[in-house]
């Protein structure tokens, strides 16, 4: 990996990564306007040029590409401390680190102005991560010994204006748009850098107007930190943390619903280990919030979850009475104020919900007609969602003897994960692949295993 004389020169730090100088010099621009805000003129010419050795880069560009490569700015051309097998694994590590940087950092695009007010904390985030990262790595003896070099940031000072926290909201929505599609690691760096914003503003003193909208745009994004934590990332003591702060910060602008959103998604915690009863308490809870400020599609969402738990808890008649329970709610004749943020269910979900219980109840007929309809009316950019109802289609073909369907249905659900990456679906996945293994050498499950190659 390094050579006799311990160099690593920039094309071989380049190549490593399986970059272009096109790419070196796109990375580097996001880079400089993510950490500092500033536009860079790095071109394929420039990086070229740096190469052979024609040109040196000025110290500015020396910081990005030590940060781009993860080296200490003074060891970008000397870097002789790391055995190639610390090279491979650390630098793999760091490189899916790196990436989930830059994918946050074209985030900052797409989130529009409001998107500036969290540039350093974004940096920030990441770079809490990495270095949480190479203290893991150490320990094991699998990271290199240099450390990344981490120039100061000037932060900027936030004043807890109206127009500041009516941008904060704005975002909120457009992370709700982007989950649905987006890569959970780069989405999750601006979410937690909201998350530290708002705590910084919380400290300064505040007209109870701002104070409460402050609290209130909280409980939206720490759930939505908690579902990208625990649904898509597979980190469930983070998940229950965010779900928690969540709850906290509903319960202080009173605030019944977002309080029973925060304890409705925290029972798919303990339901994920079996702990059925303790699930089932935390709807429970989450009902008597909403019996505070009846709402049927709440009511309809919390009774769709415990069909799910009952189901995998094995109680197939109490999981069909909660989906009745369910549909019953959501039909209701009394119209429901509507929820901005409450955007993860609706008839389509639920109709999700009913597929699952009653392709794991053995009705395949009716669960292959429920979830074909679902999927019919599924918006195209529900991507994660899509995945799981095809997974459970799937599942069901396989029931009903058509493996050829089957692995069909399973490969355009791996399809839908290779968008995005969804922990759910891909456990879904998985336990489909397990289910066709006894069919291993058939074409069908051949082919499948063409579209899973990728898929987390």
């Amino acid at each position: 990996m390094t050579n006799p004389g311990g160099v690593i020169p920039l094309r071989m730090l380049r190549e490593r990564r399986g970059w272009t100088q096109q790419d070196v010099a796109d990375q580097l621009a996001r880079l400089a306007w993510l950490r500092c805000h500033e536009r860079v003129g790095a071109n394929a010419d420039m990086v070229a040029k740096w190469e052979r050795g024609v040109k040196l880069p000025s110290r500015r560009y020396r910081e990005l590409l030590a940060l781009l490569f993860g080296l200490d700015a003074a060891e970008l051309a000397s870097n002789n401390r790391m055995t190639p097998a610390e090279d491979q694994q650390g630098g793999r590590e760091e490189e899916n680190l790196l990436t989930a940087l830059l994918g946050a950092a074209e985030l900052l695009d797409r989130l529009g102005p409001n998107g500036t007010v969290l540039q350093a904390k974004m940096f920030a985030v990441w770079k809490d991560e990495i270095l949480r990262r190479r203290v893991l790595l150490k320990l094991v003896g699998l990271a290199p010994m240099t450390g990344l070099a981490f120039p100061d940031l000037q932060l900027r000072t936030l004043k807890p204006t109206p127009a500041l926290v009516l941008g904060l909201d704005e975002l909120v929505g457009k992370y709700q748009v982007l989950y649905h599609s987006t890569a959970p690691s780069a989405l999750m760096t601006p979410v937690v850098a909201h998350l530290e914003t708002i705590r910084e503003l919380l400290r300064e003193s505040l007209t109870p107007g701002i104070r409460r909208r402050l609290f209130a745009n909280r409980a939206r994004v720490a759930m939505l930190a908690g579902r990208l934590a625990f649904f898509d990332m597979q980190d469930p003591m983070a998940a229950r943390g965010y779900f928690s702060l969540g709850l906290e910060a509903a319960r202080e602008v009173d605030d019944q619903l977002q309080a029973a959103a925060a304890l409705g998604h925290t029972a798919f915690i303990p339901a994920a280990d079996h702990a059925y009863e303790a699930a089932l308490d935390y709807l429970k809870s989450a009902s008597r919030h909403v019996d505070k400020r009846p709402h049927g599609p709440m009511s309809s969402w919390l009774a769709a979850i415990e069909s799910e738990i009952q189901t995998n808890a094995g109680s197939k008649s109490a999981a069909l009475a909660a989906i009745d329970r369910s549909r019953s709610a959501l039909s209701a004749s009394a119209p429901a104020p509507s929820l901005a943020w409450f955007d993860y269910f609706d008839d389509t979900r639920l109709a999700g919900f009913a597929g699952y219980v009653e392709l794991r109840s053995g009705r395949f007929e009716q669960a292959r007609a429920t979830l074909a309809s679902a999927l019919d009316r599924l918006p195209e950019e529900a991507v994660k969602q899509r995945a799981v109802f095809l997974c459970d289609l799937a599942t069901v073909h396989l029931k009903s003897g058509d493996l050829d369907q089957a692995c069909g249905v399973a490969g355009e659900a791996a399809d839908q994960l290779h968008r995005a990456g969804y922990a759910t679906g891909s456990g879904r996945l998985r336990e489909f692949r397990t289910a066709v293994h006894p069919w291993v050498r058939a074409p069908a499950v051949r082919t499948l295993d063409e579209h899973l190659s990728g898929v987390a």
